[in-house]
C-alpha cells in the first residue's frame, strides 16, 4: 500500500478530493447513522489529512483515516437531515417571490430546549429572553429586492469551537459565545445575493438542532 506522502505529491486535483470523498465516508460509516459525503467537509478533511502526512509521509491513507477518526465522528455532518444541500433547499425557499416570510420565518423560531442544547448558562436563558423579543407576530427575514441566490457557509459548532479557519467566515462575535458552544451541531452563515454576486444581505446562526433547523442570530449580542 502506497505511503500518503507518495500518492498525494503526484495527486492532481481530483484525485485529491476522491481521497477525502473516500475517507470522509470511510469516518462518517463508523458514526451512528449513514452519511452523505458532503463537499465542503470532505475539503476541510483534505485540509487536515494534509497536515497530519506532513508530520509522517510513511502513512497510509486508513492510517490518517483512523487518526481523524474520533474527533471526525463529532464533528463532520450527517446525511440527510442537517446536511449543508438541506440548509440551502430550507433557504431557498425565502427566494421565492410568492413565499410567506412571516410564517416560513416563524417556523424557525428556537424553544428554550434548542438554546440549552447549543448554548451553557447564563448565555442559554440571556438568549431565550433575545429571541423570545425577536420572534414578534410579524418579524421576518428574507432578501431584498433583487436578490436571487443564496450562498452558504457551512460547518458545526465542534469546528467553530476549534477555532478552525472557517471561524472567520462568520461574524467577530462569535469569538465570544465560543466558550458557551456546545458541540455536535451544523451550523450555517449564509447571504441572500443576486445570482452571480457575492456581496448580499448576510446572516448567520441558522442551527441544526433536536432534528431540525432554527435561527438563532447574533447570540453574542445577549451578553451586550
Amino acid at each position: 500500500m502506497a505511503s500518503c506522502g507518495e500518492v498525494l505529491r503526484r495527486a492532481d486535483d481530483a484525485l485529491k478530493l476522491s481521497i477525502a470523498a473516500w475517507t470522509f465516508g470511510y469516518i462518517a460509516g463508523k458514526g451512528e447513522r449513514p452519511a452523505q459525503v458532503d463537499l465542503s467537509a470532505s475539503i476541510r478533511l483534505l485540509e487536515q489529512m494534509f497536515d497530519d502526512c506532513r508530520a509522517d509521509e510513511a502513512l497510509s491513507f486508513l492510517a490518517l483515516a483512523e487518526k481523524r477518526l474520533p474527533d471526525a465522528l463529532h464533528s463532520l455532518p450527517v446525511g440527510g437531515p442537517g446536511t449543508e444541500a438541506e440548509a440551502t433547499a430550507l433557504l431557498e425557499r425565502f427566494l421565492d417571490p410568492n413565499a410567506d416570510l412571516i410564517a416560513l420565518t416563524a417556523a424557525l423560531k428556537p424553544t428554550p430546549a434548542d438554546v440549552s442544547a447549543v448554548y451553557a448558562e447564563p448565555l442559554a436563558s440571556l438568549l431565550i429572553e433575545q429571541y423570545e423579543r425577536q420572534y414578534s407576530p410579524k418579524a421576518q427575514f428574507g432578501p431584498k429586492q433583487g436578490q436571487n441566490a443564496v450562498l452558504v457557509v457551512y460547518t458545526t459548532t465542534t469546528e467553530l469551537r476549534s477555532r478552525a479557519p472557517v471561524l472567520g467566515e462568520f461574524p467577530g462575535g462569535y469569538k465570544d459565545v465560543l466558550d458557551f458552544m456546545k458541540d455536535g451541531h451544523p451550523i450555517v452563515r449564509f447571504k441572500f445575493v443576486e445570482q452571480g454576486q457575492t456581496t448580499g444581505l448576510a446572516s448567520d446562526g441558522l442551527i441544526f438542532v433536536n432534528d431540525r433547523w432554527v435561527f438563532m442570530p447574533k447570540p453574542w449580542r445577549a451578553l451586550e
